[in-house]
């Protein structure tokens, strides 16, 4: 039998490994690893049943309260959003129309830095202030990334429609174009997929913030920002590009991308490159969020030949390096048939995880203790200060 390692000590202290893994810092009731280490859970059902069968409002009802809703809560939790998702206060677009073009997540970070002004002045920590709070902002932050890149790059924005299901108006506005309804749906799945994972690093970068006592506005912001990091976030974004450039490269050859893409990847691989859209700390043999996605590439734009294109890239991934492919690798493919641009993937995720950030910014402060670890100091010491013409004398 294998022996659990030891716990390093250092006087009174716990060492922890760099990056905290393997580390677990707290508990929480809202998503994890299932016992089997095979899935996520949210709040008890794997995240693939709630993915492929939940609607988002469903799911955002399950991940803040902790149990699927029925008809009388789910209309409630609808209404709100909906209302909520027509309420951007008309000063944040007018602010938006300043932003100058950059990285999409800024909007999101200036918008709920924006939003906290207008709502967080007296902030409170009665639990139904909480959630309605998590709602607004799980209503509005979609809103502003998709009026802050819009206007950067259109010069307009389309307004949310508040008589329009969260998610099919969401995807209109970003895309200035009315979707169909498995459009709508497929989009939909994907914000639930990624709603919430445990303690990622946004999520834990949000609870910290969360432990100060600073509003979920703040904390949110916080969260964007860790998630715009690109070993966080972005790496559905990075896979699309990977494939427009093997697919670029296939017509340069004369050949049909899903025979090409196996030397494409090959040849990254020699070159010790990394292909994103592989591998996960959870996920180790199959990441099941995929097959949620694929079942909706499959029956969008072009879907036999994208999906030609993705089996084929896992089969060489799994033969040469026993790498699964993640959820990232399909909702590249995915928003790119849905003609969402490139950049405004990572910011989609965020229009779901931003479900998962409050429901741990409340849980946090509702049983809250201040998250503040020690440090081990490795630096000089016994330096005295000396005047400039003595400490930088040549």
């Amino acid at each position: 039998m294998s022996q659990k390692p030891e716990c390093k000590t250092e006087g009174n202290y716990i060492v922890v490994p760099k990056g905290l893994v393997n580390v677990i810092v707290d508990e929480t009731k809202i998503s994890g690893v299932d016992p089997k280490g095979e899935s996520t859970i949210y709040r008890g059902f794997t995240i693939e049943d709630i993915g492929e069968n939940a609607s988002f409002y469903e799911a955002t009802y399950l991940i803040l309260y902790g149990e699927l809703p029925c008809e009388e809560e789910l209309k409630e939790v609808k209404n709100k959003i909906d209302k909520y998702r027509g309420q951007v206060p008309e000063k944040v677009f007018d602010a938006l129309k300043h932003v100058p073009v950059t990285h999409p997540m800024y909007y999101g970070i200036y918008g709920a830095s924006l939003l906290g002004q207008f709502y967080a002045s007296d902030w409170k920590f009665d639990p139904d202030f909480l959630y309605d709070h998590a709602l607004r902002l799980t209503a509005q932050l979609p809103v502003i990334f998709a009026a802050g890149w819009n206007l950067a790059h259109n010069g307009t924005f389309l307004r949310p429609d508040p008589t329009k299901d969260h998610a099919w108006d969401v995807l209109r506005m970003i895309t200035m174009r009315e979707p169909t309804e498995l459009e709508a749906r497929a989009f939909e799945s994907t914000l639930v997929i990624y709603m919430d994972h445990g303690f990622n690093a946004s999520t834990f970068t949000t609870r910290v913030i969360a432990s100060t006592l600073s509003d979920l506005y703040a904390a949110v912001a916080g969260g964007i920002a860790a998630l715009k990091g690109p070993l966080h976030g972005g790496a559905n974004e990075k896979a699309m590009e990977m494939f427009l450039d093997a697919k670029k490269r296939a017509e340069g050859k004369g050949v049909p991308l899903d025979e090409y893409i196996e030397e494409y990847i090959l040849e990254k691989l020699a070159k010790k490159e990394k292909i994103m859209g592989f591998g996960h700390r959870i996920y180790k043999l199959h990441d099941p969020r995929t097959d949620v996605a694929a079942k909706f590439v499959a029956q969008l734009k072009d879907g036999d030949y994208w999906m030609k294109v993705l089996k084929k890239a896992e089969e060489v991934m799994w033969r040469e390096k026993k790498i699964p492919a993640n959820i990232d690798l399909y909702t590249a493919i995915l928003y790119y048939q849905l003609g969402i641009p490139i950049p405004m993937y990572t910011p989609i995720f965020a229009m779901g995880r931003v479900v998962g950030w409050s429901a741990h910014y409340i849980e946090q402060v509702l049983n809250n203790k201040l998250i503040r670890p020690t440090e081990k100091y490795v630096g000089p010491s016994g330096l005295k200060y000396q005047p400039m013409e003595t400490r930088c004398r040549k």
